[in-house]
């Protein structure tokens, strides 16, 4: 039954209407950077998960982890910048919720620093989708350092919830990425 309720939850969570990338957003640059992550579940469970993972495996990877994702997010915003079309990055972004809840529920012993990079390379395609969705009327030197911030303050978050909770939240966290993940790319 806890099981039912716990997917009922993850679903609810998952709704389309809870996606970034919808518009409306704040016109200051400051607080809509700031704001942006928090406003897509797609983006708020990667980063959250990049913060879990590097937890759970512990040491330089409490560091290390959100740091790679982060300069590859960089990259990826970067790419944007210079008008580089990546195809679907959207599906990628769906793609990237389910390789990072796989890796929150693996062990630390099946994870190594190189599968961990693997799946990184997704956070190119966040960074891409979020300098793409830099609204027009803002600028964009204060909009993407403050969504960086926030983007690190959630995985940091992460770290803290993947170190003082246990193997059942780390479970109950995989698998409300996956089923989001694989939601999204059936929608």
């Amino acid at each position: 039954m806890r099981i039912k309720n716990q997917l009922i939850a993850a679903l609810f969570l998952v709704s389309p209407s809870l996606y970034a990338h919808t518009g409306g957003h704040i016109e200051h640059s400051l607080v809509s950077g700031l704001l942006h992550p928090l406003t897509g579940i797609d983006h708020l469970l990667v980063l959250m998960a990049v913060g879990l993972i590097a937890a759970k495996q512990g040491g330089k990877a409490l560091w290390i982890f959100p740091a790679a994702f982060l300069a590859l997010m960089a990259a990826g915003a970067a790419l944007s910048a210079y008008a580089v079309q990546i195809p679907l990055v959207e599906s990628f972004i769906a793609f990237s919720l389910v390789a990072l809840g796989l890796l929150v529920g693996v062990s630390p012993k099946q994870r190594s620093l190189m599968l961990f990079l693997g799946a990184s390379f997704f956070a190119v395609f966040h960074g891409y989708a979020h300098a793409a969705e830099i609204p027009a009327d803002v600028g964009a030197v204060l909009y993407f350092p403050a969504l960086m911030l926030m983007s690190l303050v959630i995985c940091l978050t992460g770290c803290v919830l993947g170190l003082s909770t246990g193997k059942r939240t780390h479970s109950v966290f995989s698998l409300i990425c996956l089923s989001s993940g694989l939601y999204y790319l059936a929608g």
